[in-house]
């Protein structure tokens, strides 16, 4: 991977693929997680090239002392951008990567080419409260020091009996990587989707096309966060991926490929035909 100075940290990154750039941002524990749908898209969007990076404090990425806030994730987005002379992207994340996508678009609108959420992490639903408390178990192991347990805990309760072969499909070292990146989200990013609202009023300023893509087993919480987000994005339309949660990522990147280029071909017909 190479190395961009941005926001004073050094974040790693892989651009590959040639015509429009996606810019992919990564959830809470795995920094490789978009790596199987990054390589999904190269086969199902071969018009994109793909730009997928490790958010700081992260992976390769430098800056485990912090700050750590949404904004900051989303500045850090489009310094990126700005490193490597992008001055628009389609902007598609994952989990609190995808709530960091659509800070990135709030943000810097006119920058953003489209936007695709891959479950966001949305607080203000009805069920958040219900849902954080669900997860126990992992803060349990988690304020016990016990990284590799919460780590467990999380992708046993998502993944089933196979989760460790799930998992290492996003890279060899990809538990042992969660392991050793978790405590940031905990000690920083949850608590910054605490702090983080979605702006309506910055949300009217989007006029790009969004989609949401929903496992068809994650749940009220993340059904009711798709609500939100066509509540904020009227413009938004929906992918359905059937028989996976919210490791959908690493359970179905095919299909979420070939609905993500499904998308892009529709509104770029609908651009050549308005």
């Amino acid at each position: 991977m190479n190395t961009a100075h941005v926001n004073g940290v050094d974040i790693q990154y892989e651009l590959t693929g040639q015509g429009e750039p996606m810019l992919l941002i990564h959830g809470s524990n795995i920094a490789t997680g978009l790596r199987p749908l990054a390589t999904a898209l190269s086969r199902s969007a071969p018009s994109l090239s793909l730009l997928r990076y490790h958010r700081r404090g992260m992976g390769g990425s430098t800056g485990r002392g912090g700050p750590f806030s949404i904004e900051q994730d989303a500045a850090d987005a489009l310094g990126l951008l700005d490193a490597l002379d992008l001055p628009s992207a389609h902007i598609a994340g994952y989990s609190y990567g995808a709530t960091v996508a659509v800070q990135t678009a709030l943000t810097a609108p006119k920058r953003t080419r489209s936007l695709i959420l891959l479950e966001p992490i949305l607080k203000q639903v009805p069920s958040a409260t219900r849902f954080f408390s669900g997860m126990h178990h992992v803060m349990d192991r988690y304020s016990a020091g016990d990284m590799a347990g919460a780590v467990t805990a999380t992708f046993a309760s998502l993944g089933g009996d196979n989760w460790s072969e799930l998992i290492a499909t996003a890279g060899a070292d990809a538990f042992g990587a969660a392991v050793r990146d978790t405590e940031i989200f905990y000690r920083g990013e949850r608590p910054s989707l605490d702090a983080w609202r979605f702006d309506p009023d910055l949300a009217s300023a989007v006029r790009a096309p969004v989609l949401s893509v929903l496992g068809m087993r994650s749940g009220p919480f993340f059904t009711e966060g798709r609500d939100l987000i066509h509540q904020h994005f009227p413009q938004c339309t929906d992918a359905d991926i059937p028989g996976v949660n919210h490791l959908l990522n690493l359970q179905a990147p095919e299909l979420i490929a070939s609905e993500v280029a499904h998308f892009l071909n529709e509104h770029s017909l609908a651009e050549k035909t308005s």
